[in-house]
């Protein structure tokens, strides 16, 4: 009798272990997430989506311009992007399926690189509308409220914010191939105080992307005389190398759970886009053409 009361328990233990827990199991990321990418030659590429494993590629914009670097709304619905379709560069704002396509931002100035704020309620960019260097904006979606951030003395580029909404982490000089200026990874509070270095290499680091649990930031560096993608924590500390080849690495873009990174790769001779996993490994390539594709941004889940 006492054996038969030991055992059963014991049993039931067992089933629960090898039972499993549906519960925990969340979106899958090949199916509730794509990628928005610019596609095409330089000066008339169209924004695209396409499914992290390369599959299902959808064209949402389809004019003469140049319509690129497109971001993510937090929410998944709409997509910010810059465009050259009035003659100069703007931003732009559209659906997520490419409908709806609205400018707002009107003036000669160049006003590029669009960023969303964590909640959605701001778009940050970079625009010379005051001077010939660029500085950082925002404004809100509807195209109103455009509000001047920083005064730098170099160009301010590639604004991205914390996924607390707490920094803002920008490139500070070498906005062009032409410049003589060093470019850093630097920071600041979300009300323009506590400006800090983050990279602090002394050759060109550019074009920073916060993992979406806010640990890592990825960027592009000049330091072993090649772009190649680097991670560092969110305070600059443990730069590490993640890319290790000829060809140029740049624009990284984070998945939403933070178990992926897509970014653009020149081996071909031109831009393509690849994956690859937080620490450098399983490299795969998602795109395959003729033209660039190039400036990939990673959607959260989508409903």
């Amino acid at each position: 009798m006492d054996t038969t009361v030991k055992i059963i328990p014991a049993l039931f233990f067992l089933c629960c272990l090898a039972a499993p827990n549906h519960a925990q199991s969340g979106p899958d990321l090949q199916t509730a997430t794509r990628i928005v990418y610019a596609h095409g030659p330089k000066r008339t590429s169209n924004i695209y989506t396409i499914r992290p494993d390369g599959t299902d590629r959808r064209q949402l914009t389809d004019t003469q311009a140049q319509d690129w670097e497109p971001a993510w709304s937090p929410d998944g619905t709409r997509i910010a992007f810059t465009s050259t379709r009035d003659g100069d560069h703007e931003i732009f704002i559209m659906n997520a399926d490419g409908a709806n396509a609205r400018q707002l931002t009107r003036n000669t100035a160049m006003d590029r690189h669009p960023a969303w704020s964590p909640d959605g309620s701001k778009i940050y960019f970079i625009s010379t509308q005051d001077s010939k260097i660029s500085q950082l904006y925002s404004i809100l979606p509807d195209g109103t409220q455009r509000t001047k951030l920083t005064d730098q003395a170099i160009s301010v580029s590639h604004p991205v914010c914390s996924p607390d909404g707490k920094k803002i982490v920008f490139q500070l000089g070498g906005i062009n191939k032409l410049s003589k200026l060093q470019s850093e990874i630097y920071s600041m509070n979300i009300d323009g105080s506590g400006l800090t270095n983050l990279s602090n290499n002394p050759v060109h680091d550019k074009v920073a992307a916060f993992s979406p649990d806010g640990t890592y930031i990825t960027f592009q560096s000049f330091r072993d005389g090649n772009f190649e993608l680097y991670r560092m924590r969110a305070d600059g500390s443990e730069q590490t190398r993640l890319t290790n080849h000829p060809a140029k690495d740049k624009r990284s873009a984070w998945a939403p759970d933070s178990s992926r990174i897509c970014y653009q790769d020149f081996r071909k001779g031109h831009w393509e886009l690849f994956t690859m996993n937080p620490d450098g490994s399983d490299i795969r390539q998602i795109t395959d053409g003729t033209e660039d594709a190039k400036h990939p941004n990673w959607s959260g889940f989508l409903r």
